[in-house]
């Protein structure tokens, strides 16, 4: 990290390192996952996705020049694969996105994303940065941790701790460039902060969190 990005992430390190630490991906590492939770997880991420490729194309369209706009429609193109991915463990296990109602919490989690756009294209990156960096340094977490080296996660590992993943994150904290980021990119990262948290929450325990990402103090 450099320059914003490194900023950004400094400004909620607390609740970074909780959102690393969760109890859902710990149990990840540790392949001690519910079946249940993993169920969750799957049909509640796999419509975040589908959310947050629509949230992903409508940055495109704010970009400011050519460089930038490379390297987002390289994070949307990497997208149709992460969805094939989850539609064939969602078969696997006999689970239908189809019909599938989110909670809460992912509602108001795609929600934010989507409205964060209408904040232009500064705050909106700060958020894009937000969600891909926590789930590089949550997997990546996964796999410094994982006790089994088959893990029945191997392939999401994999995907969101690959070096390929952590290459495009960076480009993302390029992208933000230098200096200490606005008041408003920096409430935005913290919005993505507290809603990992109730997204991991929520699909970790067997009922949905509070609504309010404030719920979160440090």
């Amino acid at each position: 990290m450099t320059g914003r990005a490194k900023q950004l992430v400094a400004g909620e390190a607390a609740l970074w390192a909780r959102s690393v630490e969760h109890p859902f991906v710990m149990a990840t590492a540790e392949n001690t996952l519910p079946e249940g939770a993993f169920h969750r997880w799957l049909l509640a991420d796999h419509r975040f996705v589908v959310e947050f490729r629509r949230f992903l194309a409508g940055l495109i369209t704010l970009a400011p020049d050519e460089p930038a706009r490379d390297v987002l429609a390289g994070g949307l193109t990497a997208l149709t694969p992460e969805l094939a991915l989850f539609r064939t463990q969602l078969a696997d296990r006999g689970l239908s996105p189809e019909g599938y109602e989110p909670d809460p919490a992912c509602l108001a989690y795609t929600s934010f994303l989507l409205a964060s756009l209408y904040n232009g294209y500064d705050v909106a990156l700060a958020v894009l940065y937000g969600v891909e960096k926590a789930y590089l340094d949550a997997w990546t977490a996964v796999r410094e941790r994982a006790v089994v080296a088959n893990s029945p996660y191997r392939s999401f590992i994999d995907n969101w701790s690959a070096p390929v993943f952590a290459s495009y994150v960076d480009e993302l904290g390029e992208l933000l460039g230098t200096g200490a980021p606005s008041p408003a990119q920096q409430r935005a990262f913290g919005e993505v902060v507290r809603f990992e948290l109730l997204f991991w929450d929520s699909v970790h325990a067997a009922s949905a969190g509070p609504l309010s990402p404030r719920k979160w103090t440090t």
